[in-house]
């Protein structure tokens, strides 16, 4: 019997919330039942659905006075229960409820609650270039509605005040901190950590779980450490370092960068990379570049085929068919096209 009363005593406080609500509920029907029995006959309050109002609106401090007791057994009956247990619950609840939220806020703060969102662009790791770095991904158009997690062993949420910017606390390059960054389901990760073994590390563990769909960016800090990272298997695109601006380019328009700044013009255009989702049959080159150019104002310069094969300035009659890729000079990100038939 001692036992039983201990397990409930555990099992109260680790569910405080639910045993409180269900002591208000008891609360509510025990003082609904006595008022109803010591009020004498005439009195409203010996209406079951009567005495259980004037119970919640008295527990609740709201004390609308339409009904109360007229005998002495009643008014004890209410200073009793509703009024004297009824304000302790009450305030005991609010309090329970307060303190869930500052726990949870803490617990965000401080990145130990895991991401169980979908479809992020994951940071892993942290640099002091890690908060300009995010900022230029919202701005970029196909990412500015998505989240960003942080993965990085910090004491406290590095950005607690940017919206839809979350933060996992443990080392970048463990599985078990990668999982709790929700690496699974994201749909890009940046891997940028400050030290190019860490980098590598997390790389690979990254490559094991992430989605097919996927792209992983790399950030390479050293020129000896190239050759280790081409000699990982997957896909992945692997950069040295760089401004912020020019890396969001890079890993989202697959851009060589000496090419970028040679290309990059006083008009504050940009390179971007498009992959066809649909496209009429018997397409070619120079058809779609007048297309593109009469309709949007856009300037392609060249065409990636779905084996991968890249040409600069193709010929002509090039075929282009779904799942290519064009490579363009626009003064925004062009996310929004329609493929003529």
């Amino acid at each position: 019997m001692l036992h039983l009363i201990k397990a409930l005593i555990r099992t109260g406080l680790r569910h405080r919330g639910v045993t409180l609500v269900c002591a208000y509920l008891v609360l509510l029907l025990v003082s609904s039942v006595l008022i109803s029995l010591v009020e004498p006959d005439g009195s409203a309050l010996t209406h079951p659905e009567q005495a259980l109002w004037w119970s919640i609106v008295t527990s609740t401090t709201v004390g609308y006075g339409d009904i109360y007791p007229s005998s002495m057994p009643g008014k004890i009956v209410a200073v009793l229960l509703p009024m004297f247990m009824g304000i302790g619950l009450g305030a005991a609840f609010i309090t329970h409820v307060a303190s869930c939220l500052i726990e949870r806020r803490d617990k965000q703060m401080h990145g130990e609650k895991p991401y169980t969102g979908t479809g992020h662009i994951l940071l892993v790791g942290y640099t002091p270039e890690t908060e300009y770095l995010a900022g230029q991904i919202r701005e970029d158009g196909s990412y500015r509605e998505k989240d960003v997690v942080i993965l990085a062993d910090l004491a406290r949420h590095p950005m607690p005040e940017e919206e839809g910017c979350f933060f996992v606390k443990g080392r970048p390059d463990t599985t078990r901190a990668l999982k709790r960054a929700n690496v699974s389901t994201a749909s890009r990760i940046v891997i940028h950590t400050g030290s190019d073994e860490i980098s590598l590390f997390a790389l690979i563990n990254a490559l094991k779980y992430k989605d097919e769909a996927c792209e992983i960016t790399v950030r390479c800090l050293s020129t000896q450490s190239l050759d280790t990272f081409s000699s990982v298997p997957g896909r992945f695109e692997t950069i040295m370092q760089m401004t912020a601006e020019m890396m969001v380019q890079a890993m989202q328009d697959k851009v060589h960068i000496p090419l970028q700044i040679l290309l990059k013009n006083d008009a504050n255009e940009e390179i971007y990379f498009v992959t066809i989702p649909d496209i009429g049959p018997n397409q070619t080159w120079w058809p779609l570049h007048n297309y593109l150019n009469e309709r949007y104002g856009y300037l392609s310069f060249a065409l990636r085929h779905p084996d991968g094969r890249v040409q600069v300035n193709p010929p002509a009659q090039t075929q282009v068919t779904p799942g290519c890729g064009i490579w363009l000079i626009a003064l925004e990100r062009p996310l929004t096209l329609a493929w003529p038939g």
